[in-house]
């Protein structure tokens, strides 16, 4: 699903003429050693299921590994091209295990009641990565650790003297910097997720909900306007630092002139500061409906309809914990209600 010839070098029509010829531009670079990506799966899955299968269980584990992945590899811009196509001798590797439950709890002639809940366990791994340090990719993976990592800062409070974040020096030579001082690793691949959903029936009305479910970290939105400018501050800046030798969890505040200050609010937002816990359970969807009894008109059908989704989430965390990047909107909550009529 990458496109066409991508080994070729390609050109496209300039439309601009040098004595009187049309000239052509490069749109793409040749390369040679362009080749098919590898995979290699396994899975076992076991199926059960008991009294008739009212309780019915499936049970799964599989382990995938994918080599020579394509992908854009930067470039120099003496190049004229950001990237090119080519292969990576990586290998990366997906497992997990994967568990289903469906129980059928009543199923009466006016009441009737149906359960189903899953649950994922998935780990991410880089098995290997020949080259890895002399790479553009040095600075983002750890052999043997998840692709979703983020290397950061260790945070160390705000320096009550100074009025400044701060952040650990790793190899103590007096200067932050992102090669040698981000050394603290963040795992941002949910450890679990899944979802519990009800069917209940009765006579003419029916209800249906499901809740979801997501064991994760997650970068907290609100220390992303924490200490970097004068507008969009957050209630909490009311604390900030104000005088020495004062313990506050914020830093000073600044309208962005302060070049120290400005340095260390970027080196904050780099650090394991603004990693938390971003679990929650959410009421991902409800619907109730009711079938209107119409018999005394022959071949029509009428439905009531009472849906919301997202209208209720649990979670310790500061705001919507499906956002994780300033310039997106969290998931909505949405009500809807309608008549549905067939004949």
């Amino acid at each position: 699903q990458i496109g066409d010839y991508q080994y070729l070098d390609t050109y496209t029509s300039s439309g601009l003429t040098y004595n009187g010829i049309i000239g052509m531009d490069p749109t793409r670079l040749y390369n040679p050693n362009f080749s098919w990506e590898v995979n290699k799966k396994i899975e076992v899955a076991l199926e059960t299921g008991f009294f008739n299968d009212r309780i019915f269980l499936t049970t799964a584990w599989y382990k995938n590994r994918s080599s020579n992945q394509l992908v854009g590899i930067p470039l120099p811009a003496t190049t004229g091209f950001s990237s090119i196509s080519a292969n990576l001798a990586a290998t990366v590797q997906n497992s997990g295990l994967e568990f289903s439950l469906r129980t059928i709890n009543f199923n009466g002639s006016n009441f009737k009641w149906t359960s189903n809940f899953n649950i994922s366990i998935a780990q991410n791994k880089l098995i290997s990565f020949p080259g890895l340090e002399g790479s553009t990719y040095s600075n983002q993976y750890i052999i043997g650790e998840s692709t979703s990592i983020v290397k950061l800062y260790n945070y160390l409070g705000v320096n009550p003297q100074t009025g400044l974040y701060e952040v650990e020096d790793v190899n103590k030579d007096g200067m932050i910097t992102s090669l040698d001082d981000k050394k603290t690793i963040a795992d941002l691949t949910p450890k679990f997720f899944g979802g519990f959903e009800n069917q209940l029936q009765y006579k003419n009305w029916q209800l249906d909900f499901l809740f979801q479910f997501v064991k994760q970290d997650n970068y907290q939105y609100s220390s992303y306007v924490q200490g970097g400018g004068f507008i969009n501050q957050p209630s909490e800046m009311s604390n900030a630092w104000q005088h020495p030798g004062e313990r506050t969890p914020f830093q000073m505040n600044s309208s962005g002139q302060n070049g120290d200050a400005v340095n260390a609010y970027f080196n904050y937002i780099d650090s394991n500061a603004g990693i938390v816990d971003g679990s929650y359970i959410r009421l991902k969807n409800i619907a109730l409906t009711y079938n209107v009894p119409l018999s005394a008109i022959k071949g029509m059908n009428c439905k009531l309809l009472l849906q919301g989704q997202n209208l209720l989430t649990i979670t310790s965390y500061n705001g919507d914990p499906e956002f994780k990047y300033t310039g997106y909107l969290p998931p909505l909550k949405i009500v809807t209600a309608g008549v549905q009529l067939t004949f």
